[in-house]
Protein backbone atom coordinates (compact mmCIF):
# COMPACT_ATOMS: atom_id res chain seq x y z
CA UNK A 1 0.00 0.00 0.00
CA UNK A 2 1.32 3.46 -0.90
CA UNK A 3 2.38 5.62 2.04
CA UNK A 4 2.66 9.40 2.18
CA UNK A 5 4.82 10.77 5.02
CA UNK A 6 4.30 14.25 6.46
CA UNK A 7 7.89 15.42 6.91
CA UNK A 8 6.79 18.12 9.35
CA UNK A 9 4.81 15.94 11.76
CA UNK A 10 6.15 12.47 10.80
CA UNK A 11 2.57 11.28 10.44
CA UNK A 12 2.02 8.55 7.83
CA UNK A 13 -1.04 8.27 5.59
CA UNK A 14 -1.96 5.01 3.83
CA UNK A 15 -3.34 6.04 0.46
CA UNK A 16 -6.76 4.70 -0.48
CA UNK A 17 -7.57 3.93 -4.10
CA UNK A 18 -9.04 7.44 -4.54
CA UNK A 19 -7.55 9.67 -1.86
CA UNK A 20 -8.80 13.26 -1.65
CA UNK A 21 -6.83 16.06 0.06
CA UNK A 22 -8.42 19.37 1.08
CA UNK A 23 -9.77 21.62 3.82
CA UNK A 24 -13.34 20.31 3.64
CA UNK A 25 -13.61 17.83 6.49
CA UNK A 26 -16.75 16.07 5.28
CA UNK A 27 -15.65 15.12 1.75
CA UNK A 28 -11.87 14.70 2.00
CA UNK A 29 -9.89 11.62 2.94
CA UNK A 30 -7.05 13.63 4.48
CA UNK A 31 -7.81 17.09 5.85
CA UNK A 32 -5.36 19.93 5.14
CA UNK A 33 -5.08 22.76 7.66
CA UNK A 34 -3.08 25.40 5.77
CA UNK A 35 -5.17 28.30 4.46
CA UNK A 36 -3.54 28.15 1.00
CA UNK A 37 -5.19 24.79 0.40
CA UNK A 38 -8.58 24.54 -1.31
CA UNK A 39 -11.62 22.81 0.16
CA UNK A 40 -11.14 19.99 -2.40
CA UNK A 41 -7.52 20.47 -3.31
CA UNK A 42 -6.14 17.37 -5.06
CA UNK A 43 -6.71 13.66 -5.53
CA UNK A 44 -4.17 10.83 -5.58
CA UNK A 45 -5.64 7.76 -7.25
CA UNK A 46 -4.68 4.26 -8.34
CA UNK A 47 -5.42 3.33 -11.99
CA UNK A 48 -4.62 -0.36 -11.61
CA UNK A 49 -0.96 0.10 -12.48
CA UNK A 50 0.27 3.53 -11.29
CA UNK A 51 -0.42 6.17 -8.65
CA UNK A 52 -1.57 9.43 -10.25
CA UNK A 53 -2.00 12.99 -8.93
CA UNK A 54 -4.82 15.23 -10.17
CA UNK A 55 -4.83 18.84 -8.96
CA UNK A 56 -8.17 20.66 -8.69
CA UNK A 57 -7.15 23.60 -6.49
CA UNK A 58 -6.90 27.36 -6.80
CA UNK A 59 -3.28 27.72 -5.67
CA UNK A 60 -1.96 24.47 -7.15
CA UNK A 61 -0.07 21.41 -5.94
CA UNK A 62 3.71 21.35 -6.07
CA UNK A 63 5.58 18.14 -6.97
CA UNK A 64 9.28 18.41 -6.15
CA UNK A 65 8.97 22.18 -6.14
CA UNK A 66 7.15 22.49 -9.48
CA UNK A 67 3.46 23.10 -10.09
CA UNK A 68 1.53 20.05 -11.24
CA UNK A 69 -0.67 20.55 -14.33
CA UNK A 70 -4.21 21.44 -13.27
CA UNK A 71 -6.91 18.86 -14.00
CA UNK A 72 -4.51 16.37 -15.63
CA UNK A 73 -3.58 13.04 -14.06
CA UNK A 74 0.21 12.91 -13.70
CA UNK A 75 2.14 9.82 -12.54
CA UNK A 76 3.94 9.95 -9.21
CA UNK A 77 7.34 8.43 -8.44
CA UNK A 78 9.03 7.03 -5.35
CA UNK A 79 10.27 9.78 -2.97
CA UNK A 80 8.32 12.58 -4.72
CA UNK A 81 7.73 15.53 -2.38
CA UNK A 82 4.33 17.27 -2.42
CA UNK A 83 3.15 20.64 -1.14
CA UNK A 84 -0.53 21.51 -1.24
CA UNK A 85 -1.26 25.19 -1.99
CA UNK A 86 2.16 26.67 -1.23
CA UNK A 87 5.82 25.71 -1.01
CA UNK A 88 5.66 26.98 2.58
CA UNK A 89 2.95 24.40 3.40
CA UNK A 90 3.72 21.06 5.00
CA UNK A 91 5.83 18.76 2.83
CA UNK A 92 4.64 15.23 2.13
CA UNK A 93 6.91 12.53 0.71
CA UNK A 94 5.94 9.30 -1.04
CA UNK A 95 7.88 6.63 0.83
CA UNK A 96 6.05 3.67 -0.76
CA UNK A 97 4.25 3.16 -4.07
CA UNK A 98 2.88 -0.32 -3.43
CA UNK A 99 -0.49 -1.20 -4.96
CA UNK A 100 -3.52 -0.65 -2.70
CA UNK A 101 -5.09 -3.51 -0.77
CA UNK A 102 -8.60 -3.95 0.47
CA UNK A 103 -8.67 -3.81 4.25
CA UNK A 104 -10.71 -4.14 7.40
CA UNK A 105 -10.75 -1.00 9.55
CA UNK A 106 -11.56 -1.71 13.23
CA UNK A 107 -14.84 -0.38 14.62
CA UNK A 108 -14.44 -2.13 17.97
CA UNK A 109 -11.78 -0.45 20.16
CA UNK A 110 -8.57 -2.43 20.55
CA UNK A 111 -8.70 -4.29 17.23
CA UNK A 112 -6.01 -3.95 14.57
CA UNK A 113 -6.39 -2.82 10.97
CA UNK A 114 -6.23 -5.93 8.74
CA UNK A 115 -4.99 -5.99 5.15
CA UNK A 116 -6.84 -8.55 3.03
CA UNK A 117 -4.71 -11.02 1.11
CA UNK A 118 -6.02 -14.23 -0.47
CA UNK A 119 -8.05 -15.51 2.49
CA UNK A 120 -8.76 -14.41 6.04
CA UNK A 121 -10.80 -15.71 8.96
CA UNK A 122 -12.43 -13.68 11.75
CA UNK A 123 -12.14 -13.04 14.57
CA UNK A 124 -8.93 -15.16 14.56
CA UNK A 125 -7.35 -18.31 13.13
CA UNK A 126 -8.01 -20.01 16.48
CA UNK A 127 -11.73 -19.20 16.26
CA UNK A 128 -12.65 -18.92 12.58
CA UNK A 129 -16.34 -18.02 12.63
CA UNK A 130 -16.24 -15.97 9.41
CA UNK A 131 -14.19 -16.57 6.26
CA UNK A 132 -13.33 -13.86 3.73
CA UNK A 133 -12.03 -14.73 0.27
CA UNK A 134 -12.14 -13.48 -3.31
CA UNK A 135 -14.37 -15.07 -5.93
CA UNK A 136 -13.43 -15.55 -9.59
CA UNK A 137 -14.57 -11.97 -10.35
CA UNK A 138 -12.17 -10.52 -7.78
CA UNK A 139 -14.95 -9.53 -5.35
CA UNK A 140 -14.62 -10.26 -1.64
CA UNK A 141 -17.04 -12.85 -0.27
CA UNK A 142 -18.07 -13.15 3.38
CA UNK A 143 -18.93 -16.72 4.42
CA UNK A 144 -20.51 -17.41 7.79
CA UNK A 145 -23.11 -19.66 9.38
CA UNK A 146 -25.72 -17.29 7.92
CA UNK A 147 -24.54 -18.02 4.37
CA UNK A 148 -22.64 -16.13 1.68
CA UNK A 149 -22.67 -12.41 0.90
CA UNK A 150 -20.62 -10.21 -1.41
CA UNK A 151 -18.98 -7.38 0.50
CA UNK A 152 -19.52 -3.80 -0.60
CA UNK A 153 -17.34 -0.85 0.32
CA UNK A 154 -18.27 0.30 3.83
CA UNK A 155 -19.98 -2.93 4.95
CA UNK A 156 -19.57 -3.98 8.58
CA UNK A 157 -18.18 -7.47 9.10
CA UNK A 158 -17.28 -9.55 12.14
CA UNK A 159 -18.84 -10.97 15.26
CA UNK A 160 -20.82 -9.21 17.96
CA UNK A 161 -17.69 -8.36 19.96
CA UNK A 162 -15.25 -7.92 17.04
CA UNK A 163 -16.43 -5.61 14.26
CA UNK A 164 -14.53 -4.17 11.30
CA UNK A 165 -15.57 -2.00 8.36
CA UNK A 166 -14.68 -3.32 4.89
CA UNK A 167 -12.77 -0.81 2.75
CA UNK A 168 -12.46 -1.82 -0.89
CA UNK A 169 -9.49 -0.56 -2.87
CA UNK A 170 -10.27 -1.62 -6.42
CA UNK A 171 -9.77 1.12 -9.03
CA UNK A 172 -12.91 2.68 -10.43
CA UNK A 173 -14.18 1.44 -13.80
CA UNK A 174 -13.06 4.72 -15.39
CA UNK A 175 -9.43 4.25 -14.36
CA UNK A 176 -9.06 0.47 -14.14
CA UNK A 177 -6.27 -1.13 -16.15
CA UNK A 178 -6.26 -4.90 -16.56
CA UNK A 179 -2.77 -6.30 -16.00
CA UNK A 180 -1.34 -9.80 -15.94
CA UNK A 181 -2.49 -13.00 -17.59
CA UNK A 182 -5.03 -14.48 -15.21
CA UNK A 183 -6.83 -17.71 -15.99
CA UNK A 184 -10.33 -18.34 -14.69
CA UNK A 185 -10.95 -22.06 -14.47
CA UNK A 186 -14.29 -23.81 -14.59
CA UNK A 187 -13.00 -27.39 -14.86
CA UNK A 188 -11.69 -28.71 -11.54
CA UNK A 189 -11.16 -32.27 -10.33
CA UNK A 190 -9.77 -33.90 -7.20
CA UNK A 191 -7.90 -37.18 -6.76
CA UNK A 192 -7.57 -38.75 -3.30
CA UNK A 193 -4.96 -41.41 -2.50
CA UNK A 194 -5.96 -43.12 0.76
CA UNK A 195 -4.03 -45.66 2.82
CA UNK A 196 -5.86 -48.87 3.75
CA UNK A 197 -6.24 -47.81 7.38
CA UNK A 198 -7.23 -44.30 6.23
CA UNK A 199 -4.60 -42.73 8.48
CA UNK A 200 -2.98 -41.03 5.46
CA UNK A 201 -4.87 -39.07 2.81
CA UNK A 202 -3.03 -37.38 -0.06
CA UNK A 203 -4.82 -34.99 -2.39
CA UNK A 204 -4.10 -33.74 -5.89
CA UNK A 205 -6.20 -30.94 -7.38
CA UNK A 206 -6.39 -30.62 -11.16
CA UNK A 207 -7.32 -27.19 -12.53
CA UNK A 208 -7.25 -26.87 -16.29
CA UNK A 209 -3.74 -27.89 -17.36
CA UNK A 210 -2.38 -27.44 -13.85
CA UNK A 211 -1.84 -30.30 -11.40
CA UNK A 212 -1.40 -29.22 -7.77
CA UNK A 213 -0.06 -31.87 -5.44
CA UNK A 214 -1.17 -31.04 -1.89
CA UNK A 215 0.46 -34.19 -0.48
CA UNK A 216 -0.71 -35.65 2.84
CA UNK A 217 -2.38 -33.44 5.44
CA UNK A 218 -4.63 -34.20 8.41
CA UNK A 219 -7.37 -31.92 7.08
CA UNK A 220 -7.63 -33.97 3.87
CA UNK A 221 -9.64 -36.62 5.75
CA UNK A 222 -12.46 -34.10 6.22
CA UNK A 223 -12.41 -33.47 2.47
CA UNK A 224 -12.45 -37.23 1.86
CA UNK A 225 -15.68 -37.59 3.86
CA UNK A 226 -17.25 -34.75 1.88
CA UNK A 227 -16.05 -36.31 -1.36
CA UNK A 228 -17.60 -39.67 -0.47
CA UNK A 229 -20.91 -38.02 0.32
CA UNK A 230 -20.82 -36.25 -3.04
CA UNK A 231 -20.12 -39.51 -4.87
CA UNK A 232 -22.81 -41.42 -2.96
CA UNK A 233 -25.43 -38.81 -3.79
CA UNK A 234 -24.37 -38.83 -7.44
CA UNK A 235 -24.77 -42.62 -7.57
CA UNK A 236 -28.19 -42.25 -5.92
CA UNK A 237 -29.07 -39.94 -8.84
CA UNK A 238 -29.78 -36.88 -6.73
CA UNK A 239 -29.82 -33.64 -8.68
CA UNK A 240 -26.56 -31.65 -8.58
CA UNK A 241 -28.02 -28.97 -6.30
CA UNK A 242 -28.69 -31.62 -3.62
CA UNK A 243 -25.48 -33.66 -3.96
CA UNK A 244 -22.84 -33.82 -1.26
CA UNK A 245 -24.44 -31.90 1.58
CA UNK A 246 -23.45 -33.08 5.08
CA UNK A 247 -24.92 -31.84 8.33
CA UNK A 248 -22.13 -30.12 10.27
CA UNK A 249 -23.15 -31.79 13.53
CA UNK A 250 -23.05 -35.22 11.89
CA UNK A 251 -19.70 -34.41 10.28
CA UNK A 252 -18.37 -33.34 13.66
CA UNK A 253 -19.36 -36.70 15.17
CA UNK A 254 -17.66 -38.57 12.31
CA UNK A 255 -14.45 -36.57 12.83
CA UNK A 256 -14.79 -36.24 16.61
CA UNK A 257 -14.37 -32.49 16.19
CA UNK A 258 -16.47 -29.52 17.23
CA UNK A 259 -17.62 -26.95 14.68
CA UNK A 260 -14.78 -24.56 15.51
CA UNK A 261 -12.16 -27.22 14.69
CA UNK A 262 -14.00 -28.12 11.48
CA UNK A 263 -13.79 -24.46 10.46
CA UNK A 264 -10.06 -24.45 11.26
CA UNK A 265 -9.46 -27.49 9.05
CA UNK A 266 -11.41 -25.97 6.15
CA UNK A 267 -9.44 -22.75 6.52
CA UNK A 268 -6.13 -24.68 6.51
CA UNK A 269 -7.13 -26.47 3.30
CA UNK A 270 -8.10 -23.24 1.56
CA UNK A 271 -4.89 -21.54 2.65
CA UNK A 272 -2.83 -24.54 1.51
CA UNK A 273 -4.51 -24.56 -1.91
CA UNK A 274 -3.95 -20.83 -2.40
CA UNK A 275 -0.28 -21.10 -1.37
CA UNK A 276 0.38 -24.06 -3.68
CA UNK A 277 -1.40 -22.65 -6.75
CA UNK A 278 0.25 -20.52 -9.45
CA UNK A 279 -0.47 -16.83 -8.93
CA UNK A 280 -1.96 -16.60 -12.42
CA UNK A 281 -4.89 -18.83 -11.42
CA UNK A 282 -8.15 -17.38 -10.16
CA UNK A 283 -9.28 -20.18 -7.86
CA UNK A 284 -12.87 -21.41 -7.86
CA UNK A 285 -14.76 -21.97 -4.63
CA UNK A 286 -13.76 -25.28 -3.01
CA UNK A 287 -16.21 -25.58 -0.09
CA UNK A 288 -19.86 -24.55 -0.12
CA UNK A 289 -22.10 -23.87 2.85
CA UNK A 290 -25.78 -23.51 3.54
CA UNK A 291 -27.70 -23.39 6.80
CA UNK A 292 -26.23 -26.10 9.04
CA UNK A 293 -24.57 -27.99 6.15
CA UNK A 294 -21.42 -28.00 4.04
CA UNK A 295 -20.29 -29.82 0.91
CA UNK A 296 -17.37 -30.15 -1.47
CA UNK A 297 -17.97 -27.75 -4.38
CA UNK A 298 -16.10 -30.03 -6.80
CA UNK A 299 -18.10 -32.94 -8.26
CA UNK A 300 -15.33 -34.40 -10.43
CA UNK A 301 -13.77 -36.79 -7.91
CA UNK A 302 -11.61 -39.91 -7.84
CA UNK A 303 -10.83 -41.86 -4.66
CA UNK A 304 -8.13 -44.54 -4.74
CA UNK A 305 -7.57 -46.90 -1.82
CA UNK A 306 -9.02 -46.67 1.65
CA UNK A 307 -11.70 -48.94 3.04
CA UNK A 308 -13.63 -48.59 -0.17
CA UNK A 309 -12.82 -47.64 -3.74
CA UNK A 310 -15.03 -45.04 -5.35
CA UNK A 311 -14.50 -43.08 -8.49
CA UNK A 312 -16.70 -41.03 -10.72
CA UNK A 313 -16.24 -38.28 -13.24
CA UNK A 314 -19.00 -35.79 -13.85
CA UNK A 315 -19.97 -34.84 -17.34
Amino acid sequence: MAILLNLNTQDEVNLSVQHVFGRHRGTTTTELTNMDASRLHATILWDGEHWLLQDSSTNGTFVNGKLAPKGIKMPLSQDDKLNFGSLDAETWQLISLDAPKSMLVPQTPGLERLMLEDIMVLPSEESPEITLYQNTCGNWICESAAGLSELKNGDLVGTQEHIWRFIETKPSEATRVVTGNYQQLTRVSMTFEVSQDEEHVALTVHMGDHQINLEQRNHHYLLLLLARQRLADKEAELIKADQGWLDKEALGKMLKLNENHINIQIYRFRKQLISASPQSLVLPQAIERRSGEIRLACDNIEINGGMQLSSINSD
